[in-house]
């Protein structure tokens, strides 16, 4: 969807535009924080003020109404904060040229009451989980799994955590210190940026990520994969895990474009 950067399409499809669903519950979201990562990656901190606490569970998305006329636009995002957190939660924006919910986020400044529906979507970590987890993401993709990731360490702390991010360039890189956070706190986690557009200078990996995992020994241990982003990279995934004859059932991907 181009003027939802971040919104999952895929196991939920979320609509782009849609009315108020009838009976959901609005919550008014603070805007406590406001960070820019680049300067087209925004994150929110939203914090409940009506009503006061919000559940969801990892992988679940939720739409901002964005006022317009005659009625709002729904714009569907992925959380990136723990499960267990219920006074708020963090969503990542993607800048969209010329679009609506952009440019709204955009002007933002901090202290603004936002309308919110949700939680949505189904595609929650599998349970039990296998010995490898596999994590690509792209553009705002690494919500979703940030949340995964956060909302198990006490859980599943054993697991080995492989994590690849796609981005262009090293000045769109971000999220290195919370994902150093998450190194600190689990005991097999490793992430590494993949860059399509890197400069002379970088010297880690370059290209896409689904030209990487091959390095991870998916068909020699169980592995589960979690994909988010950009759906060429998803089609692309699955066409060579499956054509390597790798189980689909352990393949868990929502797209966005």
């Amino acid at each position: 969807m181009a003027d939802a950067p971040n919104s999952p399409q895929g196991t939920a499809t979320p609509p782009k535009t849609e009315t108020k669903p009838k009976g959901r519950v609005i919550y008014k979201m603070r805007v406590a924080e406001i960070r820019d990562y680049t300067p087209r990656i925004r994150e929110l901190f939203l914090k409940c003020e009506e009503p006061t606490s919000f559940q969801f569970r990892a992988g679940q998305f939720v739409m901002l109404h964005v006022p317009a006329e005659p009625k709002p636009l729904l714009r569907a995002y992925s959380i990136a904060t723990s499960e267990q957190q219920t006074d708020g939660y963090r969503l990542i924006f993607n800048y969209v040229d010329n679009g609506a919910a952009s440019k709204f986020v955009w002007d933002l400044k901090g202290g603004e009451l936002l309308d919110f529906t949700g939680p949505f979507g189904r595609l929650f970590f599998q349970e039990p989980p296998t010995e490898q987890i596999i994590f690509l993401n792209t553009g705002s993709g690494v919500s979703q799994h940030f949340c995964y990731l956060e909302s198990n360490i006490r859980k599943f702390p054993d697991l080995r955590y492989r994590l690849l991010f796609g981005v262009r360039t090293e000045q769109d890189i971000y999220y290195r210190e919370e994902l150093e956070r998450l190194k600190k706190d689990l005991k097999d986690f490793e992430y590494e940026f993949v860059l399509s557009r890197p400069s002379a200078d970088w010297k880690g990996k370059k290209g896409y990520v689904q030209n990487f995992i091959s390095d991870y020994g998916y068909l020699q241990k169980p592995t589960t994969f979690y994909l988010c982003g950009n759906g060429g990279m998803i089609k692309d995934v699955k066409h060579k895990l499956e054509a390597e004859g790798f189980d689909k059932t352990k393949i868990f991907a929502e797209a966005f474009d």
